[in-house]
């Protein structure tokens, strides 16, 4: 009979998160991964196979966190103001630590790019996910009349997120919040969203 593991999985995978998402999936080593979770190696293998095994179980739960945040938001707020809130939980109102970290899954997609078409297909299929989100508030909105633009509601979503690309990386360049706010503010302005 196995032994069960001597250690709690989620703070693991948690710490591991958070690892790749500061230096990304390159620059973390096996051996960072084992000192910030706390694993000898043998728990490590046993528990979480190999690092792009657990890298891609680090991406899954970064990308579920984010959806969470919509559909959260999804519940109480106008589909147009979805954008402005999003931003705020994910970028405004968060530490100036995580905001120059970026977000994981864009970060992963600029980094692996074209070293492992794989992870990166990974990464990427998670901020679609978030923009299919996007884009279903917004048909909502456009069918109950609550939607003050032109633009059909996966046109809006796919803007939407270019701007989230931008706004990652204007964070990694470690842009004041005032400028982050303006960049959010004129933009979803141009889009006929909440401000």
């Amino acid at each position: 009979m196995a032994r069960p593991p001597e250690f709690d999985r989620t703070k693991a995978l948690e710490a591991a998160m958070k690892q790749f998402w500061a230096r990304g999936y390159l620059a973390t080593s096996l051996a960072d991964l084992l000192t910030v979770m706390g694993l000898a190696r043998s728990s490590f293998y046993a528990s979480f196979g190999t690092k792009r095994k657990l890298f891609m179980e680090c991406l899954e739960l970064f990308g579920e966190r984010t959806l969470a945040i919509i559909a959260k938001d999804t519940e109480h707020l106008a589909p147009s103001a979805l954008p402005r809130a999003f931003f705020e939980a994910t970028l405004l109102n968060v530490s100036r630590r995580k905001a120059t970290q970026g977000c994981m899954m864009v970060n992963s997609v600029l980094e692996l790019a074209d070293v492992d078409p794989e992870l990166n297909q990974l990464a990427a299929k998670k901020l679609s996910a978030i923009e299919n989100a996007f884009a279903r508030a917004f048909e909502q909105a456009q069918e109950q009349g609550d939607l003050a633009t032109t633009l059909n509601p996966k046109e809006l979503a796919k803007l939407v997120m270019t701007i989230n690309l931008g706004l990652r990386v204007q964070s990694r360049q470690k842009q004041s919040r005032e400028t982050l706010e303006s960049i959010i503010d004129n933009s979803l302005s141009m889009l006929g969203l909440a401000a």
